[in-house]
């Protein structure tokens, strides 16, 4: 569900007090513009206010304020239950009775004037608009559950595709790749042809039920621990960069499925709250003479907050990666790049 939304209805539907009773909060008391209320772990009855007319809460005891300097309903949600962003809007719309993959509701001809300006104007532009839809994971029994030495050879443990729930269309000689994301719901499936050299004018992925990639960061829904533990989140392009990683022992990174991250990719990978490792394969940072395009790696830093710590890896002589190889593809050259990341920030 749009953030917008999920507020416009908290408020127009008279949620706050509901949200507010879920969370635990205590001396919940309603005046005419807000609401004032008690941590569950403090004794000030009037520690906390929430406004009515747009969820800002002012918390005079504790430091609820989210990555992007905001303070209201989520962030508070986020506080209390320990929770990464997303979880904490499925939470709400849990308590709520709202859909978290649901539709927007219809919106005024103001509001969508508003919303279609912003995103012409946006830099971002993506499918961003499009929302993720839940799969049944009963379709994942047609395709199974199997391995390949396809994979293996690239550098997937037959473990790792085992975990990531790998399978093969029989019909169709694809391997299957399982797109969930990060509240661990199955939300489109990816297909690979099963050949080690495939022709020009053929793709080697495509997806069989799509999704709004953009929307995801593949792989969060397994590696959101290791990220927590590690304090760091590598972001690669393809999903085979997570399994590759996943079968170094390196379990702290997600994948763009693209080139470049949508504003939805950026804010997620904001909201870990965690430095930022962008490792992109050889090629996306190259310009036409096969330099590095250093222009290409502005643009992306560009899109994340100032304070957010980052770091970039890519081959700064040209000659440890060939063209399109990805760091990942050789376990002795991740680790040199790794070890000689740069930072930006």
């Amino acid at each position: 569900m749009d953030i917008q939304e999920l507020k416009e209805r908290i408020i127009i539907e008279e949620k706050i007090e509901t949200i507010l009773e879920e969370l635990g909060m205590h001396s919940i008391r309603p005046h005419t513009d807000y609401f004032t209320c008690g941590m569950p772990s403090g004794d000030n009855k009037k520690s906390t206010v929430v406004y009515k007319n747009n969820l800002y809460v002012d918390a005079h005891t504790r430091s609820i304020t989210d990555q992007y300097g905001v303070s209201d309903i989520i962030s508070l949600v986020t506080y209390i239950r320990g929770t990464y962003f997303s979880e904490s809007v499925k939470w709400l719309c849990d308590v709520c009775g709202f859909d978290y993959y649901g539709s927007q509701q219809e919106q005024s001809k103001l509001a969508r004037w508003v919303r279609d300006m912003w995103k012409a104007s946006s830099e971002l532009q993506d499918d961003d608009d499009k929302p993720l839809e839940p799969i049944d994971l009963n379709i994942l029994n047609y395709f199974g559950r199997y391995a390949n030495p396809l994979f293996y050879k690239d550098g997937i443990s037959y473990e790792a595709q085992w975990e990531f729930q790998l399978g093969y269309d029989l019909a169709y000689h694809l391997i299957t790749i399982p797109i969930y994301d990060e509240l661990n719901s199955l939300v489109g499936i990816k297909g690979r042809i099963y050949k080690e050299v495939v022709a020009e004018y053929e793709n080697k992925y495509f997806y069989i039920h799509p999704c709004s990639k953009s929307k995801v960061l593949y792989g969060l829904n397994k590696t959101m621990p290791y990220i927590k533990e590690k304090n760091e989140v590598i972001v690669c392009e393809s999903e085979k960069g997570v399994l590759q990683l996943w079968s170094m022992g390196i379990q702290n990174a997600v994948a763009i499925s693209g080139h470049i991250l949508s504003r939805t990719q950026v804010q997620k990978l904001t909201h870990l709250n965690v430095p930022i490792v962008i490792a992109y394969d050889q090629g996306a940072e190259l310009d036409k003479e096969g330099k590095v395009d250093k222009g290409f790696y502005k643009r992306e830093f560009a899109k994340f907050l100032p304070q957010q710590e980052l770091y970039c890896i890519y081959d700064k002589s040209g000659t440890l990666l060939n063209k399109k190889e990805s760091p990942m593809d050789s376990p002795n050259k991740w680790e040199l790049l790794y070890d000689n990341k740069n930072r930006i920030r």
